[in-house]
């Protein structure tokens, strides 16, 4: 029998892109390998289920819920509010199936233990991605992609006994476009040529226009740079507008070249998370700016191995700040050539091996379970 695997994860103008886009990339691992996969996601304001479709992946909307929007912190009031509400709605969904699923495999900082146990019944096997640690789990396999100080302590006392744990930057959940680009990646000199902007894809913060601004000296120069935003990004056709006034600006939107762009640049300017690994894997240089709490940590411990220079909290960082950040990095050629090399020792040269060990153990718990 086809393994079923079904992923409840979510993307909106406030959540941003990085779950379902990271979650894409081990859907197409599993169904490489024949598993059938589906995505449950809540109808919010920027969900992404026609891009999730395009990439011939099945999807079932929860509704639009009032209670949700109305809520100041999603992330720690779901929680207490909405995790039951949400956790029958995907019961729902999936007894539709009408067989037991094989693996549920979780992406939301919302969904915790309660969640979890709830759905027991209906799946052979619960797979949660997290990285912040600060919740308990009912879950076969935890996977962690980030890098920390203290990997082997965070999740203590916060999983089952047995829980298989996939912990560190070797887990990277990278599109194959990432894999291509690093066998021609770039070896830069420290010279700057090519910037790449691109902030994640919603840029909640909107540190995409400030970074403009910073950048507005460079109008008229040998440097081009390319800016990025994705389909949920509100501010995305008043981005597009100020890149139409430089003449070395050029704009993309939801882009399925992001690893060409970055293997390019010389230079970027992004936030922490999941594109920041992305970069450390091209060893592009970049400068960081922490846009959730959820990066502080991560960021920071990156920026302690000079992999990444991390410029802090976004409402610390002005576009005068990065103007002066960059024009830095464009006179000191040596400190982009060495935070490359720290940058790819981050991230290791395992290539694709890391989630190659996880996908094969998916399909061998669904084997110990028949």
């Amino acid at each position: 029998m086809i393994l079923l695997i079904v992923i409840r994860a979510d993307a909106s103008q406030s959540i941003g892109s990085g779950h379902i886009m990271r979650c894409l990339t081990l859907a197409e691992r599993l169904r490489v390998h024949g598993a059938e996969v589906s995505f449950v996601c809540r109808d919010l304001i920027g969900n992404l289920s026609e891009y999730i479709r395009s990439q011939g992946f099945e999807v079932h909307l929860l509704p639009w819920d009032e209670a949700f929007a109305a809520l100041k912190r999603p992330k720690q009031e779901w929680l207490k509010i909405m995790w039951k509400s949400d956790a029958e709605q995907t019961m729902g969904v999936l007894k539709r199936y009408g067989r037991t699923i094989d693996w549920l495999i979780v992406d939301h900082y919302g969904i915790g233990h309660h969640w979890q146990s709830f759905l027991r019944g209906m799946v052979a096997n619960i797979m949660v991605i997290d990285d912040l640690a600060n919740r308990q789990h009912d879950c076969d396999i935890l996977l962690d992609q980030n890098y920390y100080h203290n990997a082997e302590d965070r999740y203590l006392g916060l999983i089952p006994m047995g829980c298989a744990l996939f912990l560190g930057p070797q887990y990277l959940l990278l599109r194959d476009e990432f894999y291509k680009a690093r066998k021609d990646m770039k070896i830069r000199t420290g010279e700057v040529s090519y910037i790449l902007v691109f902030y994640g894809g919603a840029d909640t913060t909107n540190e995409t226009e400030k970074c403009l601004l910073g950048l507005s000296d460079f109008n008229g120069s040998n440097v081009e740079i390319n800016v990025v935003t994705g389909q949920s990004n509100p501010k995305k056709e008043r981005i597009k507008k100020l890149c139409s006034y430089k003449s070395n600006m050029y704009y993309h939107c939801q882009v399925s070249n992001i690893a060409e762009l970055m293997n390019n640049a010389d230079l970027a300017f992004g936030a922490g998370g999941s594109t920041m690994w992305e970069r450390c894997f091209l060893g592009l240089p970049s400068i960081v700016t922490v846009t959730a709490e959820n990066q502080i940590e991560t960021t920071q411990a990156v920026s302690d191995l000079g992999a990444i220079w991390n410029l802090g909290w976004y409402e610390e960082v002005s576009d005068a700040v990065l103007g002066k950040a960059a024009k830095i990095f464009l006179k000191e050629r040596s400190k982009l050539v060495e935070m490359q090399k720290k940058a790819l020792n981050v991230v290791g040269s395992r290539g694709s091996s890391g989630i190659d060990q996880l996908v094969q153990v998916i399909f061998q718990k669904r084997v110990e379970v028949d």
